[in-house]
């Protein structure tokens, strides 16, 4: 523990020392230049975290017994009026009462609660009903000790780890946070949808204090607009998805890699290459018969991560998929937790595929790990997918659905009002034409009219 003279600048200044979770300076009449100077105060102390919350302290013996309090912090009171304070707990020292017990002198409980207990009360009472994908955001964001402990904390390798503003101003009174506060971490955040979430987790958080009473105080938030976020289409020509359809159905081959004549090291790490190599076929194809039912269904994602072996019925090329749009007969009675619809034949042959793969699952795609969990991720699968020959590097795996129906709005004979159940978007005819302009061909003939009627070329 550091003794120094305490200045509003060595507080500005201070950053808590590497390797260690805290650190503690106590207020001494030498100064850092070395200097002896008037005015410390016995007792007075300033402490900064590793994760940079910064409070100042009072250090007192009373019956015997060696106490430590937060008075508060370098962001509502400077070193003078911390001085002060604490002058004025050493006199009830003096006076035979415990400062702590006075509650006319504890800043917390004069000021409010502090933003972490804030938090604490949202975190209880508002996210515990919300989605576990809400309240992780929120703990990535917000306020990491939120987070529930991943089964596997390793995965993902190391990454850098951003200080988030709610362990910055965890030990502010919620009421003396500012836009000022606000400003700075939505700066500090570089991606436009991140920073965007982290604004949007805010401001619901100071508004539910808000309306719970818990804070009086205008949202600081109010000032700050959502970041402008320009997405770029991605459109496909029929050449290519020509070439992902064939990559999807006809995936390449699997690099064979002869051990035979190898001894030793050599051997040793060629037969490692093999067992890599087949592991990454695997899921290439896995990832292929995924994208196939995805393509030929004109399903969601989550739809096929869900399906289970029993939904099929591939004698009569039915599946019974899971009713995300169901028709809403009461507040909470909705018509048919399935609906059934009809399937290509190489659909149930990338089922029973799937089948062979995983005889005691009882989902198409399991998780690895837990089989009884689907699958959460094609990853690298889909790197690897995108490293093909043809395939643009924009292409995500929504697109084909997009792709589909695109296909199927060209001029194929086909009902708009069939595709847009098919695609379950509950008879919207209107949310299924967005997906009409995923490719750029269907809108040729408008062009080659135009260059008929102005003379510039024949009619085809």
């Amino acid at each position: 523990m550091a003794k120094l003279f305490l200045t509003d600048t060595l507080i500005k200044a201070a950053t808590c020392p590497e390797g260690k979770s805290q650190e503690i300076i106590h207020d001494t009449a030498r100064g850092i230049d070395g200097k002896l100077r008037n005015g410390s105060i016995q007792g007075l102390g300033f402490r900064i975290t590793a994760q940079g919350a910064k409070s100042f302290i009072h250090t007192f013996r009373f019956n015997g017994k060696s106490k430590r309090h937060v008075i508060g912090s370098p962001a509502n009171m400077n070193v003078a009026s911390a001085r002060m304070i604490v002058q004025q707990r050493n006199l009830e020292i003096d006076e035979g009462n415990d400062p702590s017990l006075v509650k006319a002198i504890d800043y917390r409980a004069k000021h409010g609660e502090t933003l972490g207990e804030v938090i604490g009360a949202y975190f209880a009472q508002h996210l515990a009903s919300r989605s576990a994908s809400h309240r992780a955001e929120f703990g990535r964001l917000i306020a990491p000790w939120t987070r529930e402990q991943p089964a596997n904390p390793k995965r993902g390798g190391k990454r850098k780890k951003r200080v988030t503003i709610g362990e910055a101003l965890r030990e502010i009174v919620a009421t003396d946070i500012t836009p000022q506060h606000i400003g700075p971490y939505l700066q500090s955040i570089q991606s436009n949808s991140v920073a965007n979430s982290a604004l949007r987790q805010l401001r619901a958080l100071f508004n539910w204090s808000i309306r719970m009473q818990i804070v009086d105080m205008r949202n600081p938030c109010d000032p700050f607009s959502m970041r402008k976020i320009i997405k770029h289409r991605r459109d496909y020509t029929p050449d290519q998805i020509r070439v992902i359809a064939k990559h999807i159905f006809n995936p390449p081959m699997q690099e064979v890699i002869n051990l035979e004549g190898l001894e030793g090291n050599t051997k040793r790490i060629a037969a490692l290459k093999a067992g890599r190599a087949k592991t990454e076929y695997d899921q290439l194809v896995e990832y292929c018969n995924f994208m196939g039912i995805l393509i030929l269904t004109m399903a969601r994602p989550s739809d096929v991560k869900n399906a289970q072996f029993e939904h099929f019925s591939l004698g009569d090329l039915i599946w019974k998929k899971h009713n995300t749009k169901g028709q809403k007969l009461s507040r909470s009675t909705y018509e048919y937790a399935f609906r059934s619809i009809p399937i290509h034949p190489k659909v149930a042959e990338l089922v029973q595929l799937q089948r062979t793969r995983w005889p005691e699952s009882d989902l198409l795609f399991p998780n690895h790990s837990d089989q009884s969990k689907p699958r959460d991720n094609f990853h690298r699968a889909l790197q690897r997918f995108k490293a093909l020959e043809g395939v643009p590097d924009y292409f995500q795996l929504y697109d084909l659905k997009r792709m589909a129906i695109s296909l199927m709005m060209a001029g194929q004979g086909v009902q708009r009002e069939a595709v847009s159940h098919l695609a379950d978007h509950r008879g919207n005819i209107e949310t299924t034409l967005i997906y009409d302009l995923g490719m750029v061909d269907p809108l040729r003939p408008v062009t080659d009219k135009l260059g008929v009627l102005l003379g510039l070329s024949k009619n085809r």
